[in-house]
């Protein structure tokens, strides 16, 4: 059984809770929206022997309050609060996995604060900045809609999990007042600041040319025909890095094939990232 060590970070206006699990070089995992730590539970379990895995609730999620404050969302926070906890754990660059919102922060941080990260894989990161056409407007009216129903499906979710005995009363109202603040945040300060943000390209692949680090886009092959795998797709090709496939959906690292992803990034990390960073 893999030992989980919790702890908390005091950061500018919240308080990070963060996990740490395995040994060997940092592996960060960022979360994307709605979500927390737990997203990764199954990953990390498997990737534990190979790494010292990182996984934390991000500022305004389940256990990391804010502290006197109203948010105002901005990807440069969220990243600062990466950069941070990165500074409390190690001195060393650290690989980081970034999922969905959580890949975007993550590309941000490569940008802020490069010589923190050794390579980095955004799965799927929501950036409409690079669709035109039809994708983009199939792109925005599903971020509308998500932001109009994500609430209701986080209800429909929880109503299911009631119905299990086996869980007990106690957890079930942890887990229900986590899920609609998570919720709330995600539609009332996540989505806006999200679509809000610009990627600075140009920066990144100068980046990518004048230093070490590695940076290889990734989406799942469940979802070749959603926006969030074009977004990865295309900024491969304008960073002129690789595009790299992992199995699943949008969010296959935590129910469908946790086992099957975690080969497959360690791969990743190995192969395509290890190898460049020290040749």
């Amino acid at each position: 059984m893999t030992v989980v060590k919790n702890g908390t970070l005091q950061i500018p206006e919240a308080i990070l809770y963060y996990e740490v699990r395995g040994s060997g070089p940092i592996l960060l995992l960022i979360h994307g929206g709605g979500g927390d730590a737990d997203k990764f539970n199954n990953i990390a379990d498997h990737l534990a022997d190979k790494y010292t895995v990182v996984t934390y609730d991000r500022r305004g999620h389940s256990r990391s309050n804010l502290i006197g404050k109203t948010e105002d969302y901005k990807v440069e926070t969220h990243s600062k609060d990466a950069h941070l906890l990165l500074a409390e754990l190690t001195d060393k660059p650290a690989y980081v996995f970034g999922s969905s919102s959580g890949a975007v922060i993550g590309l941000d941080l490569c940008i802020r604060y490069s010589g923190q990260v050794r390579g980095m894989i955004p799965h799927e990161p929501v950036l409409l900045q690079l669709l035109f056409g039809n994708e983009l407007k199939q792109a925005e009216q599903f971020m509308e809609d998500l932001q109009n129903n994500h609430r209701s499906e986080v209800i429909k979710l929880l109503s299911n999990l009631e119905m299990n005995d086996a869980k007990p009363k106690q957890s079930i109202d942890v887990l229900t007042e986590r899920l609609l603040s998570n919720s709330t945040y995600f539609t009332k300060y996540e989505i806006p600041g999200i679509l809000n943000y610009t990627l600075d390209i140009n920066k990144l692949s100068t980046l990518l040319k004048s230093s070490s680090i590695k940076i290889f886009p990734a989406g799942g092959s469940a979802s070749r025909d959603l926006f969030p795998y074009g977004c990865a797709a295309t900024l491969a090709e304008q960073l002129g890095t690789e595009f790299v496939e992992f199995p699943g959906h949008h969010a296959g690292f935590d129910t469908t094939h946790p086992e099957e992803f975690a080969e497959r990034l360690h791969n990743v990390l190995i192969t395509k990232i290890f190898k460049r960073y020290n040749e």
